[in-house]
């Protein structure tokens, strides 16, 4: 009886499915891509740097004053220390928010902080470092498309320094992140809230791609391997 059962719930899967084989044979379209991609996926990247699961800060900087606001600093932080924590990627992390005005208030008076000495302020061992390299809009004709860059390193001083991404002879020291979003209408990025709205995407975009670094992911969306992104 169980049995029964099975073959009429999996009856009509099947009939799909040679239907999209036979459609494929006589008309060459690519009905079978989305059965394929659903039943065999796109495959698995794994993580590119695995986190020491301890406390962590994650510190932004700005050298060139390349974010139109200085909140967005703070922003982006916040939004990569909450998905690192959400991924349980780390166990906890520290407010960015208390350790860049610290630093930012003991930078007036004197030098430069050094990436050990921010470490040791918010009492963390590991840091991702975040320096911001771009953050704006491409015109294309008639068309904006947002975009920002960024570039990041995994400081652990109990480890002697930088442990991502490895040196190399050539190499900047950082991982680049780039990313962008559709080509919008100029005109509809007059008012504020609607140019926050877009710089809120982008910060949000930053994390997710920074946060896909130290963790296992799909080799491409399914948007992407269908042609729809």
């Amino acid at each position: 009886m169980r049995s029964d059962r099975t073959l009429n719930l999996l009856r009509p899967c099947l009939l799909v499915l040679l239907s999209c084989v036979v459609l494929t044979a006589f008309t060459g379209c690519n009905i079978l891509v989305p059965v394929t991609y659903a039943v065999q996926g796109a495959g698995q990247n794994p993580a590119e740097h695995e986190l020491d699961q301890v406390k962590t800060l994650v510190f932004v900087d700005d050298l060139n004053s390349v974010l139109p606001r200085t909140v967005l600093r703070v922003r982006l932080a916040e939004s990569i220390s909450e998905e690192l924590m959400r991924l349980d990627l780390v166990p906890t992390t520290v407010n960015p928010s208390d350790v860049m005005a610290l630093v930012r208030s003991r930078e007036r008076k004197s030098s430069r902080s050094s990436m050990s000495s921010i470490a040791e302020d918010a009492g963390v061992s590991q840091m991702i470092y975040i320096k911001v390299e771009s953050f704006s809009g491409v015109v294309r004709s008639t068309q904006l498309r947002p975009t920002a860059s960024i570039g990041i390193r995994v400081m652990h001083f109990d480890k002697g320094g930088r442990v991502f991404p490895e040196t190399e002879i050539n190499s900047t020291g950082s991982r680049p992140i780039s990313v962008s979003l559709r080509e919008v209408d100029p005109s509809k990025l007059r008012s504020s809230s609607d140019r926050r709205r877009v710089e809120q995407q982008l910060i949000s975009k930053l994390a997710y791609e920074t946060c896909k670094l130290f963790r296992e992911h799909e080799a491409r969306e399914l948007g992407e391997n269908l042609g729809i992104k």
